[in-house]
């Protein structure tokens, strides 16, 4: 870790926390205490940094009397030269910029309770790291999270231990044996997998592979395999953009290389509702003079879309292919009908 990169941590623990003792700093940081004793000298005499000790309290901590900015990256200068007028920094961040920071410290802090992690070590320091992107503005990065509020629908699910099995086969490319139970068919079968990626799809972890029995490449929902073993046989070898190209083409999971589009209308007063979720990469939209615009989205099965459209209820009408609208049709009748309230009790 780079010397700047060490002071800004040790700036956010002591902005944060108020006190830090210095085998906490140390701990975090991963290094050795001479190395922190370095770093938080260079702060103090050449960074003017307010840091004091007290013996007393048993840690460092800043000086709020000292009201003296501090500059903690970059090297100091004795008689600064004027500098070349640059472009503006955004005063802010953009939604997408305080979005990710915001959940990647929440994440990070939830991993960090399971002290048996393989990355235990690594979580703080790097969660410290995220934490001091969070600097615009005069508010500090820990009052400045407790003001963001990330609400996720994202259910925490144990996999079975087949995931792991799975993840260490793919990182040594090697084969894995497989029982897998197919929901859609109700049947329990035994194949030979490769590994070749990982896909995680609404809350769900999925493995792209090559299936040596049906020779081909197939996806498996992990919480379907019952058990895995790693095989001694390597894995084939396969383009992964080969995989990209057969696996990524349709809508979702439900891939496939035949594709179809569905043409949605989208009402005007559902428009800006419907498209702040992404139906496909390769959607595209077309605005309406009205306001109303129309949605064209790829797909191969129609499942998964039929159930994204039957979300929306009345607020969205498919114009085409006539099968998907008869499909959209025929289960808007059957939920209809588990709510006939003319039949009598």
């Amino acid at each position: 870790m780079k010397s700047s990169m060490r002071r800004l941590i040790i700036d956010r623990l002591l902005s944060e926390k108020g006190l830090v003792p210095f085998d906490e700093i140390t701990s975090v940081l991963q290094v050795s205490a001479p190395t922190v004793k370095r770093d938080l000298r260079y702060m103090r005499e050449q960074l003017g940094a307010p840091i004091r000790y007290s013996k007393q309290r048993g840690g460092y901590f800043y000086d709020v009397s000292d009201k003296e900015p501090r500059q903690l990256v970059g090297r100091p200068r004795k008689n600064p030269r004027p500098q070349p007028q640059r472009l503006a920094r955004k005063q802010w961040y953009t939604s997408e910029e305080l979005y990710v920071l915001a959940s990647t410290v929440s994440l990070l802090g939830q991993l960090s309770e399971d002290k048996q992690s393989a990355i235990f070590q690594e979580l703080e320091p790097l969660r410290a790291r995220v934490s001091s992107l969070l600097c615009l503005g005069e508010i500090e990065p820990k009052e400045l999270l407790r003001r963001v509020k990330i609400v996720s629908s994202r259910v925490p699910y144990e996999e079975p231990p087949a995931f792991e099995t799975i993840g260490a086969a793919l990182s040594i490319r090697r084969r894995v044996l497989i029982n897998y139970y197919s929901a859609s068919r109700g049947e329990h079968s035994s194949r030979t997998i490769s590994p070749m990626r990982l896909v995680h799809y609404k809350n769900r972890w999925y493995v792209d592979a090559y299936c040596h029995q049906s020779e081909g490449l197939r996806t498996f929902l992990i919480e379907n395999i019952e058990s895995a073993e790693v095989l001694e046989e390597s894995a084939i070898r396969y383009s992964l953009e080969k995989v990209k190209q057969e696996l990524d083409a349709g809508y979702g999971i439900f891939h496939g290389a035949q594709l179809q589009e569905a043409h949605i209308h989208l009402p005007a007063n559902r428009v800006s509702y419907v498209l702040r979720e992404a139906w496909h990469s390769d959607q595209k939209v077309v605005a309406n003079e009205d306001g109303s615009a129309e949605l064209y989205v790829p797909y191969s099965n129609p499942t998964e879309i039929v159930g994204e459209i039957l979300r929306w209820g009345a607020g969205v009408e498919v114009k085409a292919p006539e099968a998907l609208k008869a499909l959209v049709a025929a289960q808007a009748l059957e939920i209809a009908s588990l709510y006939d309230f003319s039949r009598k009790a």
